[in-house]
């Protein structure tokens, strides 16, 4: 870890300490407050290249203060306005200015000329926060011809805009929008891919998991160590032990695949198939997680105002954000039988799965 990304982590933990946030699930909407404060101080725009408004850094930092939003229950966009909208803004050289935004994928939206004016038509659904963002940056296909994918950005409250929003589980707005000839506030080109877009929030998406159930132990830990029963505390029957070793073990093989992945976003290799398996060990983990946080907890942890629920409920919201684990799994292997690498070679990490000669190991030769 950076000295700044340390800086980072103790900014944002003070931050949010000192507002302090409400762990009542479901939540009242998203933490305003905090959002506010957040990007008081310039951290809803890190990340971002310099050219673009932003300060340069890396997308380990920015998933540091999404980790620790997330071990604190705060529900703020950073991934949807910092991770996915400004950086995809940034990248076809536009610079936001929207104090809220999210990103979506317009699989079925295009754009075309109407009267002078640029315009989007088409659908894009699962939207996060869509109740509360001011605009949206859709990722659109490539045109017929061209090279690269391309952006629109439009406003939430714009004509022909058509918003069906619902709250998610924790009590964040999650819907599907409608465009019929919205106008569009930038379009331009983006080298950006639908891969890089999706593996990018999925990574995010791992790390706030693995954060939530660091929380989910925490909290575990500390009722177990407190609540007395038969006596003495309940850490100290041996059912528990086990159930607290193995809540430890997932916990930890979470944070792990996650910064193996975010590591892997600043070399070389392919980071595509270290995301993949963060992001299947997340989604993997994260109902045994929430399991034994309430097994352990008994009946109070179900309880709207105990703060247990929202890190739970935030694991079984997040764990298929952005691709589920069938569906990285299914990835990871296509990655592996259609590059035609050694399976070892990707396990240990001694070559990409997207190379196109793998390395023999002395394992594959035995």
């Amino acid at each position: 870890m950076s000295e700044f990304t340390a800086e980072l982590i103790s900014a944002t933990t003070s931050m949010i300490d000192r507002i302090g946030v409400d762990l009542q699930t479901p939540a009242r909407g998203m933490d305003s407050a905090i959002w506010a404060q957040l990007g008081a101080a310039g951290f809803t725009t890190i990340g971002i290249p310099e050219t673009a408004g932003g300060d340069g850094a890396t997308l380990a930092d920015v998933l540091a203060i999404v980790a620790v939003a997330a071990r604190r229950g705060a529900l703020t966009p950073l991934i949807e306005h910092t991770v996915l909208a400004h950086w995809l803004a940034a990248s076809a050289g536009h610079t936001p200015t929207a104090a809220t935004a999210s990103a979506a994928v317009g699989h079925s939206c295009s754009v075309r000329s109407l009267d002078g004016a640029t315009v989007l038509n088409g659908t894009v659904t699962d939207v996060a926060y869509a109740g509360d963002a001011d605009t949206l940056v859709v990722l659109l296909p490539p045109d017929p011809g061209a090279e690269g994918s391309a952006v629109a950005i439009v406003a939430m409250s714009g004509p022909g805009v058509t918003v069906t929003a619902e709250v998610d589980p924790i009590g964040v707005s999650i819907g599907d929008l409608t465009f019929e000839d919205t106008p569009v506030l930038f379009h331009g080109a983006a080298p950006v891919s639908l891969d890089e877009f999706v593996r990018r929030g999925a990574l995010a998406y791992a790390a706030a998991t693995a954060a939530a159930a660091a929380a989910v132990h925490d909290h575990t830990l500390r009722y177990a160590s407190e609540r007395i029963q038969f006596g003495r505390p309940l850490a100290k029957f041996q059912a528990v032990q086990q159930r607290l070793a193995q809540l430890a073990a997932l916990t930890t093989m979470m944070e792990i695949a996650v910064d193996t992945a975010t590591a892997a976003d600043d070399t070389p290799e392919d980071p595509y198939v270290a995301t993949a398996a963060a992001k299947v060990v997340t989604a993997m983990s994260a109902q045994p997680v929430a399991s034994a946080g309430h097994q352990i907890h008994g009946a109070i942890g179900t309880t709207s105002e105990h703060p247990l629920g929202r890190f739970t409920t935030s694991l079984w919201s997040w764990r298929d954000r952005h691709g589920s684990e069938g569906f990285w799994a299914d990835a990871l292997a296509r990655r592996i039988l259609d590059d035609g690498a050694d399976v070892w070679d990707v396990v240990v990490g001694t070559r990409s799965a997207h190379d196109e000669s793998p390395t023999t190991t002395n394992r594959s030769r035995q």
